[in-house]
């Protein structure tokens, strides 16, 4: 938890000797911590790696705000995992040296064009094995056993910084369950994937219910509801059997209140499990049966399992558990969290007095004004990251006849910030949504932010601990009547749950009720290139891995979260540019949904703290387009979007950073159809794509 930095770093440790992992001692930070003044730490990071494959050598790197690259192999001239040996560094403010059983084996030093990390960072120890991509330097991975890497100890001489948060008080339960009558659940099945029938097959035999399924994803989950037998009880009783005999599932175990989690901790057979505020994890082995008992605080309103189902995308999976003899009982004081204190007077904007109300109170929503700087603080725990909770105020008579909103906004919290701005009229703008948003800007730019014209809202990405002007230009025509802040919230099939804290000031409405007509992008000068692009996955390509200035792909029954696409290797018509366009005929009879992507070499994690798993190869930073509607470019998950009506052609301009942290760019990749999440769609589709151009622009 604590921040270390210029000082000797040393482990005794024993490496695993094993294709495809990586036995790890190093230091690091990230822009998921933050300084003493609220902003982001760079990515520093000092490492000594072993890879499994070949443990006669040690791995020295480090990274400066996010730049790598600096691997050393040293030859050990001894096999590290058959005994412990003492590695380590001594990291001062112009030299790193590392050590080998106290003897210096390397060393770099800081100059002008070779800086070293600077920032205080975690000590950390990890073990892990890659992905098929790293196959190449890591070697392949396969036959799970019982190898791991093994430390003895670690030592600093290094001041740390920061404090070591309480360590929780964890209690047992001292009743007896048995003497404790079990409900009977009556357990659903959700189906996020929108399936002819729900992934998880209930059979239910009075206190227990039997859950089968061959496949599992986007969080589907079984809930019973739970409000009426836990109320006035802090405690959880149930048993899990794993009725497979060769399958180890993974579950995960909530106990909600009406809007979060509120698992304290819990037991599973006796022994501590790992909950986080996501839930409590189980890996019940084949034929186990595990008693789990979980501590909660706060109010119960449901109980949710979740099996095999804690990604985004469908998994072949086998499972066969029995769920019973759920049971609750009080031991010790009820806690009920206190509602966080609220001072809401409203706020001036343009005059007039605003107040905001909508889902505030509790866990949700929290809003304190000032009325000395006219600022509105929000505040909340525990926010469902799809469940487009807000607050509102009404507008109507400062808005109707002006066309701009703008406001200062400071994203106070640790990780960051996705905000959605509606501006909701009175007239339906189209068969989705009454939000007349037409676009918006961040800082007088359009990079982090997308507005949605199809189903509503601008939203902006604002990075932990940084202030920014946003500005969300609206149809006047259409009568607005509210504005509406969702934080957090607005994220299509994000079930994390986010807690932040933001300040909203200088709120005010401009224009003169007219929007001014986009100016045209300019198309790139320069020849047309020749792509090779191969199909993957239900696309047809009429010239399928030969280059070609225009390709036609044909396809029927798309599912719309297969993210299957085709694609060209550019890595030699890339370098040196920043800009690549083409052109996307739509001759079919319905609106196609197309991604593009401009791939770099190296996957990065891009969440900035605000989830898990999150991450991009795509090189894409901003584009522009002539036609289409719906355009954005995502910088967390990658790829520039826009939808083409039937018969409709549209210019693509997309600029690109073949020089950051995805690297050089590698391939142009194309979905079309195919990245809609929606799994009940069967898109049918030919589109022609030509006019392939590599450039280099002034952005």
């Amino acid at each position: 938890y604590q921040y270390f930095g210029y000082g000797d770093y040393e482990v005794s440790m024993k490496p695993a000797k094993k294709a495809g992992t990586a036995s790890t001692f190093f230091t690091c930070t990230g822009n998921y911590d933050t300084d003493e003044n609220g902003n982001p730490n760079p990515w520093d990071e000092i490492d000594i790696e072993f890879l499994g494959q070949d443990t006669t050598k040690v791995q020295f790197n480090y990274y400066v705000n996010g730049q790598g690259g600096h691997e050393y192999m040293y030859d050990l001239g001894f096999d590290a995992s058959e005994g412990f040996h003492r590695y380590g560094f001594r990291w001062a403010k112009d030299y790193i040296v590392w050590f080998v059983d106290g003897k210096p084996v390397h060393k770099v030093t800081a100059d002008e064009e070779n800086p070293i990390p600077t920032t205080a960072g975690r000590i950390l120890m990890n073990y892990w094995c890659g992905t098929p991509e790293a196959e190449g330097w890591m070697g392949k991975y396969q036959n799970p056993g019982s190898e791991g890497a093994e430390y003895q100890w670690i030592k600093t001489s290094a001041v740390p910084k920061g404090e070591i948060p309480e360590k929780p008080e964890i209690e047992e339960f001292e009743g007896d369950w048995t003497k404790i009558d079990a409900i009977t659940p009556e357990f659903s099945s959700s189906n996020n994937n929108s399936l002819e029938q729900p992934p998880y097959a209930l059979t239910a035999d009075g206190t227990s219910v039997n859950v089968k399924y061959t496949s599992a994803g986007n969080y589907d989950n079984i809930a019973a509801p739970i409000a009426d037998a836990s109320a006035e009880t802090n405690w959880l009783h149930m048993t899990i059997r794993n009725n497979s005999s060769d399958y180890t599932p993974k579950l995960r175990i909530n106990v909600r209140n009406a809007t979060s989690n509120i698992n304290s901790f819990a037991f599973g057979n006796g022994k501590l499990l790992t909950t986080t505020t996501e839930g409590t994890f189980l890996e019940p082995k084949p034929g186990e049966t595990v008693e789990v008992e979980i501590k909660f605080v706060g109010e119960a309103v449901s109980l949710e399992i979740m099996l095999d189902s804690m990604q985004a995308n469908m998994k072949e999976c086998k499972g066969d558990v029995t769920i019973g003899d759920i049971k609750f009982a009080k031991q010790g004081d009820i806690v009920i969290p206190e509602e966080p204190e609220s001072v809401n007077n409203g706020v001036t904007i343009n005059g007039a007095n605003v107040k905001f109300g909508g889902n505030i109170g509790g866990k949700l929503y929290i809003i304190n004004t000032d009325d000395e700087t006219n600022s509105m603080n929000v505040t909340y725990q525990a926010i469902p990251g799809a469940s487009y909770q807000n607050i509102n105020a009404n507008i109507e008579a400062i808005a109707s006849t002006k066309n701009v909103f703008s406001a200062k906004v400071k994203n106070n919290g640790a990780s960051a910030l996705n905000l959605r701005v509606d501006i909701v009229a009175k007239t339906q703008v189209n068969q989705n949504t009454n939000v007349c948003n037409l676009s918006a800007k961040m800082d007088g730019k359009t990079d982090g932010v997308f507005t949605d014209l199809n189903w509503g809202g601008s939203t902006f990405t604002i990075a932990a601990g940084k202030t920014v002007t946003i500005e969300v230009t609206y149809d006047t025509s259409k009568g607005p009547q509210s504005l509406q802040f969702m934080m957090d919230s607005s994220i299509n099939a994000d079930t994390l749950t986010h807690s932040g804290d933001v300040t909203f000031s200088e709120m005010a409405f401009s224009g003169e009720g007219s929007v001014e007509e986009p100016e045209t992008p300019e198309v790139p000068e320069g020849e047309n290139a020749a792509l090779s692009f191969t199909s993957q996955l239900g696309y047809t390509v009429d010239k399928s891995g030969e280059p070609s200035q225009s390709v036609n792909v044909t396809y029927t029954d798309m599912k719309g979260n297969t993210y299957a696409n085709i694609q060209a290797d550019a890595s030699s018509l890339a370098a040196g540019k920043n800009t690549f366009s083409l052109k996307i005929k739509n001759n079919g009879e319905a609106a196609v949904n197309v991604r593009v992507d401009v791939q770099g070499t190296t996957r990065v994690d891009t969440s900035n703290g605000n989830g898990s798993g999150s991450g991009t190869d795509a090189c894409n930073v901003i584009a522009e387009a002539i036609g289409g509607s719906g355009l954005r470019t995502d910088t967390v998950w990658g790829g520039t979007f826009i939808t083409v009506a039937a018969g409709e052609e549209v210019t693509l301009i997309i600029t690109y950073n073949g020089e950051g942290a995805q690297g050089a760019v590698k391939n142009i990749l194309v979905y079309l159809d195919s990245m809609t999440g929606d799994a009940s769609a069967n898109s049918s589709g030919n589109v022609t794509l030509s006019e392939f151009r590599f450039t280099s622009a002034q952005k």
